[in-house]
């Protein structure tokens, strides 16, 4: 009774108890030949021993060990983690014009992972059984390849697909200038396609301006220029450029 009457004077005076501590942390890990990922699944958390590596925590260590992860005002768990396979996966690459197919052995399952400056994408793995088509497009993509074997993943096998011949882009046609007064007026005339992004003008071999018009309007110059028009498609790539030189 006495003990039920002094909670009841702590509570009305504003006294509160300590709150819990967080419970133990809730995280992913993943093994990738010699290197061990981790990240939290639930608050913050700080990993003994590991690097922080874009959101990820990550150490290099082929031999099976275990390691602490404490949770940010909460408590701490202990993980282990098993030994690394030393193999990789043998892989079979057969490419053509519009697509890449691979064909993996060696493993009951294999993950796909996009390759950026040499960095997996481990977020964004793809999950396959010996066969996957990688669809080809105009830029040159990087990936890696791992085994699975009980949820242990391989060293990863590197290959990069080349890119698409880019489509020819046409030039601008009937290129011409006017001038009034203390102005200059570029002029030509195109038909657009579906990559079509917009028109680029360089001046004397420098880039001045882009346009999706079918004129630019310059300063006229108090000495002979030369402007380039060039077509710039949706994928970041132009044309050969179609030029004129103003004389004063």
């Amino acid at each position: 009774m006495i003990y039920l009457l002094v909670l009841l004077i702590l509570s009305s005076c504003g006294i509160k108890a300590n709150p819990e501590p967080l419970p133990e942390p809730l995280v992913e890990i993943r093994r990738l030949g010699d290197n061990v990922y981790v990240r939290s699944l639930q608050g913050n958390i700080q990993v003994e021993g590991f690097e922080k590596l874009d959101g990820w925590f990550m150490k290099e260590d082929k031999e099976a060990f275990c390691f602490i992860v404490r949770r940010i005002s909460g408590k701490s768990g202990k993980f282990c983690v098993g030994k690394s396979i030393q193999k990789k996966p043998a892989v079979i690459l057969k490419e053509n014009d519009s697509n890449l197919l691979i064909e993996a052995s060696g493993f009951p399952s294999y993950r796909l992972y996009p390759l950026s400056d040499g960095k997996l994408d481990i977020l964004n793995g793809a999950e396959f059984r010996g066969i996957y088509r990688i669809s080809r497009d105009y830029f040159r993509r990087c990936y890696a390849i791992t085994g699975v074997l009980d949820a242990v993943e391989s060293e990863p096998y590197n290959f990069c697909v080349e890119a698409k011949k880019v489509p020819p882009i046409k030039d601008v046609e009937r290129l011409e200038y006017q001038t009034i007064s203390d102005k200059i007026y570029l002029i030509w005339s195109y038909t657009p396609d579906d990559l079509f992004k917009e028109f680029v003008i360089y001046k004397d071999g420098k880039e001045v301006g882009s346009t999706q018009s079918y004129m630019y309007e310059d300063t006229l110059p108090e000495g002979k220029t030369t402007y380039t028009v060039k077509v710039r498609n949706k994928l970041g790539f132009e044309s050969s450029g179609r030029s004129i030189t103003y004389s004063p």
